[in-house]
């Protein structure tokens, strides 16, 4: 009887603090109101995550979602109209994955939470500050050839703190493993990257690019809310492995 009226509240709570995703950003058709915004009815939630425990609020580590670009840094977008921006892509799904993470118990805090810019600098900075258990930046791809299609996730193989790189990869592998098998997406592997924010960050930090926005196919997929919170919810499920695995 516990378990239910945790999961029911929970439903609650996703249904009230994720409707209001497009208030600032209805210029895209992602995040506009209509028939595009995702349904968070009881049947449409448990079709995605059917094994949901009730909340652990004994969780002691922070995560710092980063959703990528933002403001005039429109960053890539769709090849087809209408045209989906990659920031936009990026603020839905750090949404997801952040309540996601609440939900199995973590403090999770976004580098933005809005569509404003903030510097690379700003983000890496913040997120020192902080002092976080992961850093997680979020970001959608794109390629001259539109066969290119996938799931990427990079992490910074420095020579000045091999321990934070070792760190970092397990997390990379971590998120990548459960992204695939929430999604079917294809696997472009775990990669080296000098991306700023994963760079200049102190913690375990990966940058995860979740699709190719300039396949026709994958932006199909991209389109839909719901394949935006399996993405998510495989990325909680990679942080909270590796985390768990760290204790040990």
């Amino acid at each position: 009887m516990l378990h239910t009226f945790f999961i029911f509240s929970f439903l609650f709570f996703m249904n009230f603090s994720l409707h209001g995703v497009s208030s600032n950003l209805q210029q895209n058709p992602i995040l506009s109101k209509g028939p595009s915004l995702p349904n968070y009815g009881t049947k449409d939630f448990a079709n995605s995550i059917p094994y949901l425990r009730p909340p652990m609020l004994n969780q002691k580590a922070t995560i710092i979602v980063d959703p990528g670009h933002g403001g005039h840094d429109v960053g890539t977008q769709s090849v087809t109209k209408p045209r989906y921006q990659e920031k936009s892509l990026n603020l839905v799904t750090s949404r997801y994955l952040r309540d996601y993470l609440q939900y199995l118990g973590y403090t999770v805090i976004l580098t933005r939470d809005e569509d404003i810019f903030v510097s690379l600098d700003q983000r890496a900075s913040f997120a020192n500050a902080q002092k976080p258990d992961v850093f997680v930046s979020i970001h959608y791809n794109s390629a001259p050839s539109a066969e290119a299609e996938g799931v990427e996730v990079f992490f910074y193989l420095s020579k000045d703190n091999k321990i934070r790189s070792q760190k970092s990869k397990k997390l990379a592998l971590a998120v990548l493993n459960h992204v695939i098998a929430e999604s079917s997406a294809k696997s472009r592997g775990v990669k080296h990257g000098n991306y700023a924010v994963i760079r200049e960050t102190n913690m375990p930090a990966i940058l995860l690019e979740g699709g190719f926005v300039t396949n026709a196919e994958e932006m199909q997929r991209l389109k839909d809310p719901n394949y935006l919170k399996m993405l998510a919810w495989g990325i909680a499920q990679g942080i909270d492995d590796f985390l768990k695995k760290k204790k040990k």
